[in-house]
Protein backbone atom coordinates (compact mmCIF):
# COMPACT_ATOMS: atom_id res chain seq x y z
CA UNK A 1 0.00 0.00 0.00
CA UNK A 2 2.89 2.46 -0.01
CA UNK A 3 2.55 3.12 -3.24
CA UNK A 4 -0.64 5.15 -2.42
CA UNK A 5 -1.90 7.62 0.00
CA UNK A 6 -4.94 7.24 2.59
CA UNK A 7 -5.81 10.17 -0.04
CA UNK A 8 -6.85 7.74 -2.80
CA UNK A 9 -9.06 5.47 -0.11
CA UNK A 10 -10.20 8.76 1.31
CA UNK A 11 -10.95 9.86 -2.70
CA UNK A 12 -12.75 6.50 -3.56
CA UNK A 13 -15.98 8.19 -3.50
CA UNK A 14 -18.43 5.33 -3.70
CA UNK A 15 -18.41 1.68 -1.94
CA UNK A 16 -17.45 0.41 -5.91
CA UNK A 17 -14.32 3.02 -5.77
CA UNK A 18 -13.23 1.51 -2.47
CA UNK A 19 -14.03 -2.10 -4.07
CA UNK A 20 -11.80 -1.31 -7.03
CA UNK A 21 -9.05 -0.19 -4.81
CA UNK A 22 -8.51 -2.96 -1.79
CA UNK A 23 -9.05 -5.84 -5.15
CA UNK A 24 -6.11 -4.01 -6.88
CA UNK A 25 -3.75 -3.13 -3.35
CA UNK A 26 -4.57 -6.47 -1.32
CA UNK A 27 -5.18 -9.11 -3.99
CA UNK A 28 -6.68 -11.99 -1.45
CA UNK A 29 -9.86 -9.94 -1.52
CA UNK A 30 -10.14 -10.16 -5.48
CA UNK A 31 -9.70 -13.96 -5.12
CA UNK A 32 -12.00 -13.57 -1.93
CA UNK A 33 -14.87 -11.76 -3.69
CA UNK A 34 -15.10 -9.36 -1.28
CA UNK A 35 -17.20 -5.74 -1.94
CA UNK A 36 -17.88 -2.92 -0.21
CA UNK A 37 -20.92 -2.31 0.10
CA UNK A 38 -21.66 0.82 2.71
CA UNK A 39 -18.98 2.94 3.60
CA UNK A 40 -19.14 6.69 5.18
CA UNK A 41 -17.15 8.78 7.89
CA UNK A 42 -18.23 6.39 10.59
CA UNK A 43 -18.61 2.85 9.07
CA UNK A 44 -17.76 0.55 6.97
CA UNK A 45 -19.73 -2.97 5.51
CA UNK A 46 -17.87 -5.13 3.30
CA UNK A 47 -19.68 -8.08 1.33
CA UNK A 48 -18.65 -11.70 0.30
CA UNK A 49 -19.81 -14.75 -1.22
CA UNK A 50 -19.57 -18.23 -0.15
CA UNK A 51 -18.41 -20.22 -3.18
CA UNK A 52 -14.77 -18.40 -2.86
CA UNK A 53 -14.70 -18.61 0.50
CA UNK A 54 -16.12 -22.34 1.27
CA UNK A 55 -14.73 -25.10 3.28
CA UNK A 56 -15.58 -28.62 2.25
CA UNK A 57 -17.98 -28.60 4.89
CA UNK A 58 -20.35 -25.94 2.77
CA UNK A 59 -19.98 -23.13 4.82
CA UNK A 60 -17.54 -20.48 4.92
CA UNK A 61 -13.61 -21.25 6.24
CA UNK A 62 -12.73 -19.86 8.97
CA UNK A 63 -9.88 -17.97 7.96
CA UNK A 64 -11.79 -16.03 5.45
CA UNK A 65 -14.03 -14.43 8.35
CA UNK A 66 -11.07 -13.59 10.12
CA UNK A 67 -9.85 -12.29 7.21
CA UNK A 68 -13.23 -10.04 6.19
CA UNK A 69 -12.83 -8.80 9.74
CA UNK A 70 -9.27 -7.49 9.50
CA UNK A 71 -9.93 -6.00 5.92
CA UNK A 72 -12.84 -4.28 7.32
CA UNK A 73 -11.27 -2.74 10.52
CA UNK A 74 -8.21 -1.93 8.31
CA UNK A 75 -10.06 -0.40 5.28
CA UNK A 76 -12.39 1.70 8.19
CA UNK A 77 -9.20 3.22 9.76
CA UNK A 78 -7.09 3.96 6.19
CA UNK A 79 -9.86 5.91 5.17
CA UNK A 80 -10.38 7.46 7.71
CA UNK A 81 -6.90 8.85 7.90
CA UNK A 82 -7.00 9.85 4.53
CA UNK A 83 -9.57 12.35 5.52
CA UNK A 84 -7.79 13.37 7.91
CA UNK A 85 -4.54 14.00 5.81
CA UNK A 86 -2.30 11.65 7.39
CA UNK A 87 -0.25 9.82 5.12
CA UNK A 88 0.30 6.86 7.98
CA UNK A 89 1.65 3.18 7.35
CA UNK A 90 -1.30 0.96 9.03
CA UNK A 91 -0.98 -2.63 9.69
CA UNK A 92 -2.65 -4.74 11.73
CA UNK A 93 -1.10 -5.80 15.03
CA UNK A 94 -3.36 -8.22 16.81
CA UNK A 95 -6.82 -9.92 16.24
CA UNK A 96 -8.92 -11.92 18.55
CA UNK A 97 -11.93 -13.56 16.84
CA UNK A 98 -14.91 -15.30 18.40
CA UNK A 99 -16.75 -17.61 16.20
CA UNK A 100 -20.15 -17.70 17.19
CA UNK A 101 -21.94 -19.75 14.45
CA UNK A 102 -21.46 -21.22 10.93
CA UNK A 103 -21.71 -19.32 8.05
CA UNK A 104 -23.60 -21.10 4.70
CA UNK A 105 -24.18 -18.11 2.73
CA UNK A 106 -23.05 -14.81 1.64
CA UNK A 107 -21.20 -12.67 4.47
CA UNK A 108 -20.69 -9.11 5.95
CA UNK A 109 -18.43 -7.64 8.03
CA UNK A 110 -19.81 -4.27 9.80
CA UNK A 111 -17.36 -1.78 11.07
CA UNK A 112 -17.59 1.71 13.28
CA UNK A 113 -15.14 4.12 13.94
CA UNK A 114 -14.20 3.44 18.01
CA UNK A 115 -14.88 6.30 20.28
CA UNK A 116 -10.92 6.57 20.91
CA UNK A 117 -10.55 7.87 17.31
CA UNK A 118 -10.09 11.29 18.13
CA UNK A 119 -7.63 10.15 20.93
CA UNK A 120 -6.13 7.72 18.36
CA UNK A 121 -5.33 10.72 15.73
CA UNK A 122 -4.40 13.46 18.40
CA UNK A 123 -1.09 10.49 19.44
CA UNK A 124 -0.29 9.95 15.60
CA UNK A 125 0.15 13.56 14.83
CA UNK A 126 2.20 14.39 18.83
CA UNK A 127 3.95 11.22 18.46
CA UNK A 128 4.09 9.69 14.60
CA UNK A 129 2.69 6.67 16.11
CA UNK A 130 -0.40 4.51 17.46
CA UNK A 131 -2.52 1.85 18.25
CA UNK A 132 -6.13 1.83 17.39
CA UNK A 133 -8.61 -0.96 18.65
CA UNK A 134 -11.81 -2.19 16.15
CA UNK A 135 -14.71 -3.90 16.83
CA UNK A 136 -15.76 -6.04 14.08
CA UNK A 137 -18.86 -7.68 13.85
CA UNK A 138 -19.80 -10.48 10.91
CA UNK A 139 -23.14 -11.32 9.75
CA UNK A 140 -25.07 -13.81 8.01
CA UNK A 141 -28.36 -14.12 7.15
CA UNK A 142 -28.78 -11.70 9.76
CA UNK A 143 -27.03 -13.61 12.37
CA UNK A 144 -23.94 -12.72 14.23
CA UNK A 145 -21.28 -15.19 13.23
CA UNK A 146 -18.36 -13.58 14.37
CA UNK A 147 -16.91 -11.20 16.60
CA UNK A 148 -13.37 -9.90 16.73
CA UNK A 149 -11.41 -6.89 18.47
CA UNK A 150 -8.85 -5.70 16.15
CA UNK A 151 -5.79 -3.76 16.72
CA UNK A 152 -4.31 -1.85 14.33
CA UNK A 153 -0.40 0.34 14.69
CA UNK A 154 0.18 3.04 12.37
CA UNK A 155 3.19 5.23 12.17
CA UNK A 156 3.78 8.59 10.17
Amino acid sequence: MSDHAPAAVASAATPADLTAFLHEQIPLTAAMSLRVTHADEAALAIDAPLTPNRNPHGTVFGGSLATLAIVAGWTLLYRALGRSGLAAALVIQHVECDYLAPADRAFRAAARLPEAWPHFLETLRAKGRARCEVAVQLFCDGRLVLTAKARYAARL
